[in-house]
């Protein structure tokens, strides 16, 4: 009896802690805070490749679609959605051809209150036979409110313009020599 009694507390502190894994009702999908949200692809600094900037609302992230992911059938494929994973947020998709599957797997981390980074592996089938491995890796940051002219869903991509998500609409960049035009301060000397 004694040692059951010693077990108690010991089965407690377990079930404490598998529960703590378990995500809590409001976490059925990750969240990102709302506001401007730097989003590069990591080590593009180094080709040259600039961020580009996501205006991020309190409607963005959904059951339906959560961190610019809708899952469910697109075509050949299927897309998972995040779901929790200990202290990360794992997505799968399977997109198939034929007899060929491509398989990924999307594993994001981070508070997404000021950071988050998603890791993704693509596995497909190699040219020479086997599979082949491709690895890939979005960090964003969070920037602060969104610009007065942005709305929910823009994102915008350096030299081309700016790309609502949610409807699709696209707003051309001006080109460099119309902005200057604009702005004086701008003009080459």
């Amino acid at each position: 009896m004694t040692a059951a009694r010693g077990a108690l507390p010991t089965l407690a502190c377990v079930a404490a802690a598998l529960t703590a894994l378990l995500p809590s009702p409001g976490e059925a999908h990750p969240r990102r805070r709302a506001g401007l949200w730097e989003v590069r692809v990591a080590g593009s600094d180094a080709i040259g490749m600039a961020p580009t900037r996501f205006c991020v609302g309190e409607q963005t992230d959904t059951a339906r679609s959560h961190l610019d992911r809708s899952p469910g059938a697109r075509g050949s494929c299927s897309l998972g959605e995040f779901v929790r994973s200990g202290e990360a947020w794992v997505a799968e998709s399977v997109c198939r051809e034929g007899k060929s599957a491509v398989v990924s797997r999307a594993v994001a981390t981070g508070d997404f209150e000021t950071e988050y980074r998603i890791d993704t592996i693509v596995q497909s089938p190699a040219p020479s036979g086997g599979r082949r491995e491709d690895r890939e890796a979005v960090v964003a940051r969070w920037l602060g409110p969104c610009e007065a002219s942005q709305r929910p869903g823009d994102l915008v991509i350096p030299g081309m313009g700016t790309l609502n998500m949610d409807d699709g609409t696209f707003r051309a960049e001006a080109p460099q020599r119309l902005r200057r035009a604009a702005d004086p301060s701008k003009a080459p000397r």
